[in-house]
């Protein structure tokens, strides 16, 4: 029989980015570690796979131009003679996580996706050949949307906060959510067969769908 482990991570809290790299550090190596436990259980981590993210905000003076400010320099982190350079994201159990936890480069990603869902399922409908609109409905709530807000309550979850004035609880969440409701507004347009001009909230009422706002507030509070 062949096992296999993946997708671990390790996290550390610390003042600074080296007092937390020391302690991933002293997690891996120390006796009982992670790589102790590794080559116990016959389950040798990959650690040029591994890849190292360092959350934080934390900007500084610019050297150059002392009217700027820059993101605080991420040292790398060295396990067993093997050198870990920072990375700006990672994706861990299908989420995009990236070094300032806005999950921007994930809206983007699943933007994408659910756009290439859609315009395949369009392919699908004809009016002389091809499945019937009405089955459009079953493909957008049963492909499409699993696919595009996969783990939305985690990225996405600051559009059920009622907060406003910050970038990730208002105007940041909502512009997400607003780019992703052209992907519903073009599925709309496909189960309905309704004109370009149509209002999106009549297209929505008659394919007897959620707004796409609602419904994606339906998902986060349901999980």
């Amino acid at each position: 029989s062949l096992g296999f482990i993946d997708d671990v991570a390790l996290i550390a809290k610390g003042e600074s980015y080296e007092e937390a790299n020391t302690k991933l550090t002293r997690m891996m190596e120390k006796r009982g570690g992670a790589l102790q436990w590794s080559e116990e259980h016959h389950a040798e981590f990959e650690l040029d796979k591994t890849a190292l993210v360092c959350l934080s905000r934390k900007r500084v003076q610019s050297v150059t131009d002392p009217h700027k400010t820059i993101p605080a320099p991420k040292p790398a982190i060295v396990i067993r003679n093997h050198t870990i350079q920072p990375s700006s994201s990672h994706k861990f159990l299908g989420v995009i996580i990236d070094e300032n936890l806005n999950f921007k480069e994930h809206a983007a990603h699943a933007l994408a996706k659910g756009t290439k869902y859609t315009l395949a399922c369009n392919r699908m409908i004809r009016p002389a050949k091809g499945i019937k609109s009405r089955l459009m409905k079953r493909l957008y709530e049963g492909v499409v949307i699993p696919k595009m807000l996969y783990a939305a309550d985690v990225w996405c979850a600051g559009l059920v906060a009622k907060g406003k004035g910050t970038k990730l609880n208002g105007r940041g969440a909502r512009g997400f959510a607003s780019k992703m409701a052209r992907v519903q507004r073009m599925a709309t347009l496909m189960i309905t067969g309704g004109m370009r001009s149509t209002a999106t909230d009549i297209l929505d009422a008659h394919a007897n769908i959620l707004p796409f706002q609602q419904a994606l507030r339906k998902i986060c509070l349901k999980s």
